[in-house]
């Protein structure tokens, strides 16, 4: 019963940050934070949580730092973390034992997942930062 109440937790926080990117705030490009979110699981799954958290903070660009601010609030609102935002996440991620970074994991990754099912149930986004629409057109012209 626990693990669907957090499941829950974390579509509906996950829903809430894709939902409010759809706007375009903050100066972020829902197109280009779509394929980030789309490469996030990947990216978790083949350099680790610490070293792709570390990525999107390198690249500093307002869709990578909110696509790891999402992710912390993903997290933290299905009570997995205490971290206010993506920089503190990224802090707790290198400093964890082996057995709070496989939990972790898991659990970043679950959220990942739900980031990408809303980028491409709300906002309509492909893998390579298309509308859905966008991605028939071409598809029709080719």
């Amino acid at each position: 019963m626990t693990m669907q109440m957090r499941a829950q937790r974390l579509a509906m926080a996950a829903y809430s940050c894709v939902d409010h990117i759809g706007g375009g705030i903050d100066g972020v490009d829902p197109k280009r934070y779509g394929a980030i979110v789309h490469r996030l699981p990947g990216m978790i799954l083949q350099h680790g949580l610490a070293q792709s958290s570390g990525f999107l903070l390198a690249k500093g660009t307002a869709e990578h730092l909110r696509v790891l601010d999402d992710l912390c609030r993903v997290l933290r609102e299905a009570g997995v973390t205490k971290a206010d935002n993506g920089v503190a996440l990224h802090h707790g991620f290198i400093t964890a034992d082996l057995t709070d970074t496989m939990a972790l994991t898991r659990h970043a990754l679950d959220a990942a997942a739900w980031l990408k099912r809303y980028v491409q149930g709300v906002l309509r986004i492909t893998a390579t930062g298309d509308t859905a629409s966008e991605e028939r057109r071409n598809h029709e012209s080719d």
